[in-house]
């Protein structure tokens, strides 16, 4: 009798954060266009399971790695499940972490090895470090986020290509009382000023600045941040009818990217929303501190014309993240002017019907 072969089913392993999760998404959505016959299930926090869910024909598995699959015992009873519910041929490990790892070797004891085929990204860390370092940069485009995920696949035996272009998302409905007070006559500028990390927030009076002076061009401004704190100070900025805070409107993170889909362009720092933008397909000016677009987290399809940087400081990058203290201590990096972004914005904007030729 004749061994029936398995399906091949590829466990993709992502467990954070919400920006390289988003980068996953055109290669998952490649995978899928490219080889129909792989089954594939995504193992990611539960905040990721709309982007997934909406990309036809992949599984999602919700790793709550805050409470239930916290620590080592979490990470036990989140192999344990995986193993008994599913039947995988391959793990990509996407991530590389720790918690990956443990994660992986709790599933190697519970399964006979040889079933599997494991493999990791390369996330680059040498080139990284060679990059970032303080003397004698080695200052070069290294591997784009996006291509390292795809690599790891390849390595499966699943030669994925990717397109380099904006977009990708399907669209939801957003709330009507946020419809109703998006100008139609106007176009429209989303900002996005905070990121995780010091070395990669725009001064915020800076950014203030420019929001005053895109109103006075008579363009509607929808102003992007979290609750809490950041929708507070947000709405210190709201001083006239065409500034929208949307933190303000409770929006979950699809409607979020819905309301990307109908901005113009979008101004982001290097963080999460520069990359939620270019799956909504929105053009984004991306503006660089500390980090620098060689690193590898450029915004997918986004035209590298459209980052804001000051390339001539030799002491940038000094980090990966923005995470490290600025060997200066002024954050020159970041000491871009309010007439130069107003002037990047106004050239990418599309022309109004009403404009001078």
């Amino acid at each position: 009798m004749v061994k029936k072969k398995k399906t091949p089913h590829v466990l993709l392993i992502r467990l954070s954060a919400l920006g390289d999760v988003v980068m996953l998404l055109p290669v998952v959505r490649s995978m899928r266009e490219q080889h129909p016959d792989v089954a594939l299930t995504v193992l990611s926090q539960p905040f990721a399971r709309p982007f997934f869910e909406a990309i036809e024909g992949v599984n999602f598995i919700e790793a709550d790695i805050r409470k239930r699959n916290k620590g080592i015992r979490g990470l036990w009873r989140l192999a344990r499940t995986l193993e008994k519910e599913n039947d995988f041929t391959a793990i990509a490990d996407v991530h590389s972490v720790l918690r990956s790892w443990l994660l992986i070797f709790f599933l190697r004891l519970l399964h006979l090895p040889h079933l599997y085929k494991i493999r990791s990204i390369d996330k680059g860390r040498k080139e990284k470090k060679l990059l970032t370092r303080e003397k004698g940069k080695k200052l070069f485009p290294l591997t784009h986020t996006v291509k390292r995920y795809a690599d790891v696949l390849q390595r499966l035996d699943c030669k994925v290509q990717i397109p380099y272009e904006l977009g990708g998302l399907t669209p939801v409905e957003i709330p009507a009382t946020l419809l109703s007070v998006l100008n139609k006559n106007s176009l429209r500028v989303g900002i996005a000023p905070f990121a995780k990390h010091r070395g990669k927030i725009y001064p915020l009076e800076r950014m203030q600045e420019l929001v005053k002076r895109l109103v006075k061009q008579d363009i509607q401004v929808l102003l992007f941040g979290s609750r809490g704190e950041e929708e507070l100070l947000l709405e210190r900025w709201a001083t006239k009818p065409n500034i929208v805070v949307l933190p303000a409107y409770h929006l979950n993170l699809q409607e979020e990217l819905s309301v990307m889909q109908r901005l113009d362009l979008m101004v982001s720092m290097d963080s999460a929303n520069m990359h939620l933008a270019s799956w909504a397909g929105t053009p984004v000016i991306s503006i660089w501190g500390a980090t620098h677009r060689y690193a590898g987290f450029y915004g997918w399809g986004q035209s590298e014309n459209l980052s804001v940087e000051r390339e001539e400081l030799d002491c940038r990058p000094c980090s990966i993240y923005g995470n490290k203290k600025c060997l200066r201590g002024d954050y020159a990096c970041l000491d871009i002017s309010v007439d130069e972004l107003l002037k990047r914005i106004l050239h990418e904007l599309p022309r109004r019907s009403d404009d001078p030729a």
